[in-house]
């Protein structure tokens, strides 16, 4: 996923701009709060799951959240980024978070969970920095070379654990039913969230190689062989 800024205008300190500014700051400083709390349960815990989403989960409903207004952002022209872009990772994610996660206690204990947990948080504290770096003009190599670089790991690392975690919901789903419509009722209306969590998962076999592509070409445009340029 990609939000980047507009380069016109190009003052930093526009009113669009500050605004993003203290976005992608709070954003990143939520993120890095999420992996300090994934971390330390993890060694204190002697890598033990058990606790991990009751230690993590308020911050983390806030910031994951916080992402929703990345769409926004992208519909209004406040940054350049297509809204097909933002949207389908921030739209899978949020499932994951509140559909599955936040729903269905036993998910805390699959193994996704540890691993989405520091894909998303390692990968967001280094992206809402270089995002409010890039508008300052003021990115370290370092910072470009992270952000265009760990991907390649933590991108499928995240949709590895995404995946598993609606994997562990789907029985739980089928036997409570929960979030399905059935018939009869007066509307004459059904709705199965099983087969919808099922179609949502199919869709990452088209929409992961295109993010993830989509990511190495802008990594060969940043840190090309001759200079670096700040998309």
């Amino acid at each position: 996923m990609s939000s980047k800024t507009k380069s016109k205008p190009s003052d930093p300190f526009s009113p669009g701009n500050v605004y993003l500014i203290f976005y992608n700051v709070f954003l990143s400083l939520g993120w890095l709060i999420v992996l300090i709390q994934t971390v330390h349960h993890l060694v204190f815990d002697l890598g033990s799951i058990d606790g991990l989403w009751d230690n993590t989960s308020n911050v983390l409903k806030i910031f994951q959240s916080l992402a929703f207004l990345e769409i926004i952002h992208s519909a209004v022209g406040l940054v350049s980024s297509g809204v097909g872009v933002v949207l389908p990772q921030v739209f899978s994610r949020l499932t994951v978070l509140w559909l599955v996660l936040a729903s269905f206690p036993e998910t805390h204990k699959s193994i996704g969970l540890p691993m989405l947990l520091i894909a998303w948080s390692v990968t967001e504290v280094i992206r809402y920095a270089f995002y409010f770096l890039n508008i300052l003009k003021q990115v370290p190599y370092v910072v470009s070379y992270l952000r265009y670089t760990l991907f390649m790991g933590l991108y499928p690392l995240g949709v590895t654990g995404e995946l598993l975690v609606m994997i562990t919901a789907l029985p739980i789903i089928a036997k409570t039913k929960a979030f399905s419509v059935t018939l009869p009722n007066t509307l004459n209306f059904t709705f199965d969230f099983y087969w919808v969590l099922i179609i949502i998962m199919l869709l990452y076999i088209p929409i992961f190689p295109m993010l993830y592509l989509h990511m190495f070409a802008q990594r060969k445009k940043v840190l090309g062989p001759t200079h670096i340029k700040k998309d």
